[in-house]
């Protein structure tokens, strides 16, 4: 008896979600495309994959949200547009779209309540959420990912990646060139190559930046109440100006140490050069502690 009854219950609360799941309206276009077609994705809520392949097309898979109008999905061999259509704002809906296409493509994504992945996509990235986090691998071109409420990660040999989130972590590697990323509560870390310039800035979160500086490179790194870690590439060719109000400064590139600014404050200030001082770094934090290193360096 007790087993009937736990099968009725179980039917019951599924009875509900049957409609809506049949109600869903299935997705499977094709469209002829340039190597380095530019591809335009909005979609509100749900997720949106996009991954490059070696066909000069652009398809698209998936399933609309029951209350969606449609699926736009024009556009020529030069530009080509997907977008789940309603004819209300479309917040809350739930729709998930497979998008491949070559690997060339230069790609724009849209989203509000959105999860977002894209994979094997050589040109640019740009891609936009409010409530989801994003993963991006493999692009060579520019990047800019930023969402509000989510993690941003990218990993890929892109020469100029932007990164930002509000709430969540941020992860870039692999990268060089010029980086800008940013956090206010989560995380923050930059790991790759050669860097001309690189802006970090956290609120409640560490820094963590391991790569080289370019001769004339220039590194800032912000932080309210994180630590932040160096790990630089070898060797080390630049000058540092380093604050902090009340954190500890672990020096580990000479044997300069960090002063008080003050008798009456905890502030101390660093600043000292490594080889011909080519590279500028500054680091600024509130409270947290700051340590610099070698990448050979492990924090203590």
């Amino acid at each position: 008896m007790k087993s009937l009854l736990r099968s009725l219950m179980f039917a019951a609360a599924l009875a509900p979600l049957a409609p809506l799941a049949f109600a869903q309206q299935a997705v499977d276009k094709k469209l002829p495309a340039a190597p380095d077609v530019a591809v335009d994705v909005e979609n509100p809520g749900g997720t949106v994959k996009v991954l490059g392949w070696d066909r000069e097309e652009v398809q698209v898979t998936g399933r609309l949200d029951r209350r969606a109008d449609g699926l736009l999905f024009d556009g020529g061999p030069r530009r080509i547009r997907i977008g789940v259509e309603s004819s209300g704002p479309g917040f809350g809906y739930d729709s998930d779209l497979e998008i491949r296409v070559p690997h060339g493509a230069r790609v724009s994504i849209d989203g509000f309540s959105t999860e977002i992945e894209v994979r094997d996509v050589h040109g640019a990235v740009e891609a936009e959420s409010v409530n989801g986090s994003m993963r991006v691998s493999g692009s060579r071109g520019a990047v800019d990912l930023e969402t509000v409420n989510g993690s941003v990660q990218f990993e890929g040999p892109a020469t100029r990646v932007q990164a930002s989130s509000v709430n969540g972590r941020v992860t870039v590697r692999g990268a060089s060139g010029v980086v800008d990323a940013e956090t206010v509560n989560g995380p923050l870390e930059v790991v790759g190559g050669t860097f001309s310039r690189a802006d970090l800035e956290t609120v409640n979160g560490s820094v963590l930046f391991g790569g080289s500086l370019e001769k004339g490179a220039v590194l800032d790194v912000e932080s309210v109440s994180g630590d932040v870690e160096l790990r630089l590439g070898a060797p080390v060719d630049a000058d540092f100006t380093i604050g902090t109000f009340s954190g500890r400064v672990d020096n580990r590139l000479s044997d300069a140490r960090a002063e008080k600014v003050s008798r009456w404050t905890e502030e101390k200030e660093l600043r000292f050069s490594v080889g011909a001082g080519s590279a500028k770094v500054t680091i600024e934090t509130l409270s947290g502690s700051i340590t610099i290193g070698t990448d050979g360096a492990k924090s203590k």
